[in-house]
């Protein structure tokens, strides 16, 4: 960049000094925001339900791969990539620590590590520090990228986000420079991703490939990503082959069918609430996007490519991966036009105005992600739903079907629904955690169904009634919630809560019997 805006005590720093302050300023904030949420829970963040119980089967089966998960009691093939299970347990039995504080620490953990290898990544990527520091503060202060990955579910999450990046980084340098360490580390970096989240596997292979074609394109190259093909293979055989051999390769293969891909699915840029996650103002998202005009403009095509290949591989996690593309555009945006203008201030009120400037925007972008940590924190188990749910392990069959009612149509934020059969040891039958390794391409039928059901807290019995003929013709219990603090992932006001109908309605009805009643939490036995 030519000119660097001189402002008060920075006209004595460099721009690698900038740059050094702003990739520390980006761990230390970052790492802030991403276990804000997991401090004011008091529990578990959102998800990881499932990954709970998973971490505890392993343990019970001494560190041997059990077969199924007894998680929903649905003989779900314990088929995910273990890596994040045996690091969690492991980390449990020689801290002991209780699984609980591992599902709901260690994302958060390792999320904040993943912030400085974005800055590398950026900086091997575009070649320039301050451009890569920019982008990397972006990245640290997305909202999103603190909540999804440092939640409960972020136990693999996270990991595979990790080591994805790592992949990319010396996929990139593995490409352009001449040293063969690159190739191994590649080989490395790839396996622990396949070992940590699956669709981390699918975004690492299509970026890998996407760096060499608009990189590389030479033959020595394409060798080179066979080999870590090979190698990668190679080292995670021993878990995908007990998986084939115990499962059939057609349970690997369900998994992938849940992607929600479509052509149309880049164009979910458009709404950048939902990539971003800012409560109001979506400033760093204008920013980033910003940034994605400005590369086009120039011609400069590789990160909004890029962007566009994300969306195309996986697009139902995208909105999170994606941020990684963004925040390069972003960090672009800042080096490249608002630090230029800024340095062409030559008179004094022009020089307080971008004064002014920064000190308005930088405390509302911390509060915007702090708001943001305050309201995810609040999507968590309550302590009364746990008590509710200690009531069910003790005082139902082990057989029981439960029905679990919030309201909330969207699984992703429906910590009731996920962490009720891992609480009480039944079986949720519109629990959707799990069930990619059961539905395969009938995953969205489900999705959809679930969501269905869900509305039926706001209805009469008949409701509930037409709709459970999809799941299960012997319901045993109906648990209700009214303490769901999301409504399809958008934060619900508590002042907003009523008493819901079907509650009413059940009441009323003698095929049901009030067996439990804490004010906002009921359970109904069906009589037969």
């Amino acid at each position: 960049m030519r000119n660097m805006p001189k402002l008060g005590g920075f006209s004595k720093l460099n721009s690698d000094d900038i740059g050094t302050l702003l990739v520390i300023a980006s761990i230390l904030f970052g790492g802030l925001f991403r276990i804000f949420p997991a401090f004011l829970a008091g529990f578990p963040v959102n998800d990881g339900g499932m990954f709970y119980v998973m971490l505890k089967d392993l343990q019970a089966n001494h560190y041997l791969l059990p077969l199924y998960t007894s998680y929903n009691n649905l003989n779900i093939p314990f088929a995910y990539p273990p890596l994040a299970f045996y690091i969690g347990a492991g980390l449990s039995d020689i801290l002991h620590i209780s699984p609980i504080e591992i599902v709901r620490w260690l994302p958060g953990i390792v999320n904040i590590f993943c912030v400085p290898t974005f800055y590398f990544l950026a900086k091997e990527i575009t070649g320039n520090k301050l451009n890569s520091a920019a982008a990397a503060f972006i990245y640290a202060l997305i909202p999103h990228m603190s909540e999804w990955p440092s939640m409960g579910g972020g136990l693999t999450r996270s990991l595979g986000m990790l080591f994805m990046t790592f992949t990319a980084l010396y996929a990139h340098r593995l490409f352009t420079q001449d040293n063969r360490a690159n190739l191994w580390k590649t080989i490395l970096f790839g396996s622990l991703t396949v070992l940590s989240h699956p669709e981390s596997i699918l975004y690492a292979l299509g970026i890998c490939v996407y760096i060499w074609v608009t990189k590389s394109r030479t033959l020595k190259g394409l060798i080179d990503g066979i080999w870590v093909s090979m190698g990668v293979l190679l080292i995670t055989s021993p878990w995908y082959g007990l998986v084939i051999k115990n499962h059939g390769i057609q349970t690997l293969i369900a998994a992938t069918q849940t992607g929600r891909h479509s052509i149309w699915s880049p164009f979910i840029l458009i709404n950048m609430d939902g990539i971003t996650a800012e409560p109001y103002l979506d400033l760093l998202g204008a920013i980033c996007i910003l940034g994605v005009m400005l590369l086009i403009i120039r011609r400069q095509y590789i990160i909004p490519g890029m962007l566009i290949l994300i969306y195309l591989i996986e697009p139902r996690s995208a909105h999170t991966i994606g941020n990684i593309s963004l925040a390069m555009a972003g960090g672009f945006f800042i080096t490249e036009a608002i630090l230029p203008a800024l340095a062409q201030t030559g008179n004094k009120p022009e020089k307080r105005s971008a004064i002014i400037l920064f000190i308005v925007t930088m405390p509302y972008l911390l509060i915007n992600s702090t708001y943001q940590g305050f309201l995810i924190s609040q999507n968590h188990v309550a302590e009364t739903e746990r008590t509710a749910m200690q009531w069910v392990m003790d005082n139902t069959p082990a057989n029981s079907l439960f029905l679990a009612l919030t309201g909330d149509a969207d699984a992703m934020c429906d910590s009731t629904s996920e962490w009720f059969p891992a609480l009480t040891q039944r079986t949720s039958l519109t629990t959707l955690q799990g069930r990619e390794w059961l539905l395969g391409n009938k995953f969205d039928e489900f999705t959809n169904q679930r969501g269905n059901i869900q509305q039926c807290i706001n209805e009469d019995l008949s409701c509930v009634n037409q709709q459970i003929e999809y799941f299960t013709t012997n319901l045993d219990y109906i648990y209700i919630s009214n303490k769901a603090t999301t409504s399809k992932c958008a934060p619900l006001d508590a002042t907003s809560r009523k008493t819901r109908d079907i509650v009413t309605s059940l009441k009323a009805s003698s095929e049901y019997t009030l067996v439990y009643d804490a004010k906002d939490i009921f359970i109904f036995k069906r009589n037969k």
